[in-house]
């Protein structure tokens, strides 16, 4: 068992690593080589994500839409075009996505099988949510203007959000293969770092745009400060030993941002911006009592083709 008063006393990540999995960590280390999530960690990061974290994901995607020039769903019919969420996980920041914008197209992409399948659990989930708040605001309206059975009856076969998202077990390496190109939109939201060869990650992802496109990138900072570090490891977190391990051992493979700006130019890529994470997203507030410390330990970068 994780030694939790053990742990929060360490200085640094390199010691925090060394404590928990025995081993000599100096710079950017792989501590986890399989890049898929499954099993226990996936189910529990999922009820992480939906115990108490709805607001998060709606800072998230109103931060992406403000610092990408992305229209939100209140502007007119206007389509935004395609959006792909690399490193979907669960699917809770694509379906917010969806929410949020008009792109008729929105994509969730995650090398992990058991990922997808939890993402399309959570759609419908998600689904049956929105057809019963339509059919409750139905149910008010005077007798006059009441739907009718057939719009019911199409309600059901063509939910809202459901018909807008796919969601597809692939590869980040591999997007040209696939057949993703011309995205307008990308997003990858703390998923960087669990590739092992980012460069070939970044590479792919502009590949993958269209001649205007943008991609949003939010991730942590490994050489951010420790102890904030763990103090945002958050309760939640405590109560599952396997999340605080994939916490730490996380933290060993993010990028500093000197490390990112590197590899973009080492790409080819100069049409970028990275600047800490605080959330450009006002009227949204943080969930309560989860301290994010967005601004001290996370970086947004924005890539324009």
């Amino acid at each position: 068992m994780i030694n939790r008063e053990n742990l929060m006393k360490t200085e640094t990540l390199e010691e925090a690593i060394s404590l928990l999995f025995n081993r000599i960590s100096t710079g950017r280390a792989c501590i986890f080589t399989q890049e898929a999530m499954t099993g226990c960690v996936a189910i529990e990061y999922d009820s992480l994500g939906k115990s108490g974290r709805e607001e998060t994901y709606k800072r998230i995607a109103e931060d992406f839409k403000r610092r990408t020039g992305c229209y939100g769903k209140n502007h007119l019919s206007f389509n935004v075009g395609s959006i792909l969420e690399i490193g979907c996980g669960s699917g809770l920041l694509t379906t917010e996505l969806a929410q949020q914008t008009n792109s008729d197209k929105i994509i969730g992409l995650d090398i992990s099988g058991y990922m997808i399948n939890l993402a399309q659990s959570n759609l419908s989930r998600k689904s049956k949510e929105e057809i019963e708040k339509i059919k409750e605001f139905w149910e008010r309206l005077p007798e006059y203007c009441k739907p009718s059975q057939g719009d019911y009856e199409k309600l059901e076969r063509n939910p809202p959000i459901f018909n807008r998202i796919r969601f597809v077990m692939g590869s980040v390496y591999s997007l040209q293969d696939a057949g993703f190109q011309n995205i307008n939109y990308i997003v990858c939201r703390n998923a960087l770092h669990r590739f092992q060869y980012p460069e070939r990650a970044l590479k792919q992802m502009h590949q993958a745009l269209s001649p205007t496109g943008k991609i949003y990138i939010r991730d942590l900072r490994r050489n951010a400060n420790w102890k904030t570090v763990m103090e945002r490891i958050g309760e939640k977190r405590w109560q599952t030993q396997t999340l605080v391990e994939d916490y730490i051992g996380a933290m060993a493979s993010m990028l500093t941002t000197d490390e990112l700006e590197k590899a973009l130019h080492s790409l080819g890529i100069t049409s970028f911006e990275i600047s800490d994470g605080r959330y450009i997203s006002d009227g949204i507030k943080s969930p309560d009592n989860i301290k994010e410390y967005e601004q001290d330990t996370e970086y947004v970068c924005i890539i324009q083709k």
